[in-house]
């Protein structure tokens, strides 16, 4: 008991490894791309020099100063002029790239959120961000995927559990036994519908060669081409896996390896076979973003929970208007986890009203086809 026991732990604790360990890859590799380019961005745009950008302040509020004094209303189009050349970089101080708030910058960037509020002002600060979003968009929509797996799993599993929950019941626990007895298939009249072929045994061709051929269309031509047809259409048996073994360095990689693998070729597949209908995807979007909704006002005063809900789903849906500031976004970095699984959510349910909307064309195009007269 103890030798059989021991491989089926060992089994099941590669399966786990397997499942956990992309998972676990995906998630640090996020975290530590954000730390670096908060890092990076931290000393690019907060070590700047704003020195060469005096002189043009100066002469920039010299011509402000000159408009106001002016009272003449043809002026007004000078000022919208002037206000053209603003610079952001007269307005940014370097303490507005701390490193929390380069973390908070770095989170917008590969969310694609993108709020607007902190943005890089230097060439090499624009060059960066660009190098910086066309990897990490692509990092963080795999972690968004891999995350949509486990929840399409999750919700799969809990709806179809609540199904059956609600579909037992006390009155249906005692006729559904028999009803499904009632329902079972008689496999006898199955067996009878099936053609047979009677062959005698004088019929059947004997070892030796002296005996004449059958004559064509008896039953034993008939049953030599059948078990030549049943040869032909039997699938052949998969080749065994070659053994591992110490001469070929591939086949080293062990169980756990082969199962990571597995499981890598095996994301975002989840996804797609999600059944759940989509009124229930909504009222969970709609719970999931009154929760933050809820939470946001204790630091965000200025917000109340009609503003916090409308700033969660800008957020989520990645649109990042940027109306809304937060005066504590350093707060909002502990909701990352949060963002991540809105998003996927968001995401999920954006997946099943196009597969609806895909249904309505389809639907659609019958119609026509069936009312229109052909071309």
């Amino acid at each position: 008991m103890e030798a059989a026991g021991l491989p089926r732990a060992q089994r099941c604790c590669h399966e786990a490894l397997g499942k956990l360990f992309p998972r676990f890859c995906f998630l640090c590799s996020l975290v530590t791309y954000a730390l670096v380019g908060a890092a990076l961005f931290s000393a690019i745009e907060g070590g700047r020099d704003l020195s060469t950008d005096d002189l043009e302040f100066k002469a920039f509020l010299k011509n402000l100063c000159s408009i106001l004094k002016c009272n003449k209303t043809d002026r007004k189009q000078d000022l919208g002029l002037l206000l053209k050349t603003v610079k952001p970089q007269w307005f940014s101080s370097s303490a507005d790239w701390s490193f929390l708030s380069a973390l908070f910058f770095c989170c917008t960037v590969f969310s694609t959120v993108g709020y607007g509020h902190i943005y890089p002002v230097t060439k090499l600060g624009k060059y960066l961000c660009m190098l910086y979003a066309l990897f990490g968009i692509p990092l963080m929509f795999l972690v968004l995927t891999d995350t949509g797996d486990i929840l399409a799993t999750i919700l799969s599993k809990s709806y179809h559990r609540f199904r059956r929950l609600c579909l037992r019941g006390p009155r249906l626990s005692g006729w559904r036994p028999a009803l499904l007895r009632c329902r079972r298939p008689d496999p006898k009249p199955a067996e009878e519908a099936l053609p047979r072929i009677v062959i005698h045994p004088q019929e059947l061709p004997g070892p030796s060669s002296d005996r004449c051929p059958p004559a064509p269309g008896t039953n034993c031509e008939l049953f030599e081409k059948l078990l030549a047809q049943e040869k032909q259409h039997t699938l052949q048996a998969p080749p065994r896996g070659v053994e591992r073994s110490n001469s070929c360095p591939e086949l080293l990689l062990g169980r756990l390896s082969r199962s990571v693998i597995s499981n890598l070729d095996e994301v975002g597949r989840q996804v797609d076979r999600l059944d759940v209908p989509l009124p229930v995807i909504a009222l969970l979007v709609f719970a999931y973003i009154s929760c933050a909704a809820a939470i946001l006002p204790i630091w965000e005063t200025h917000l109340d929970f009609e503003s916090a809900f409308y700033f969660c789903f800008v957020t989520l849906t990645t649109i990042g208007f940027g109306d809304i500031a937060l005066e504590h976004p350093h707060f909002f970095l502990f909701f990352s986890v949060y963002i991540i699984v809105g998003m996927e959510i968001v995401c999920i349910a954006f997946k099943l009203v196009q597969n609806r909307l895909i249904h309505i064309y389809k639907n659609l195009m019958l119609f026509f086809a069936r009312v229109l007269p052909p071309c």
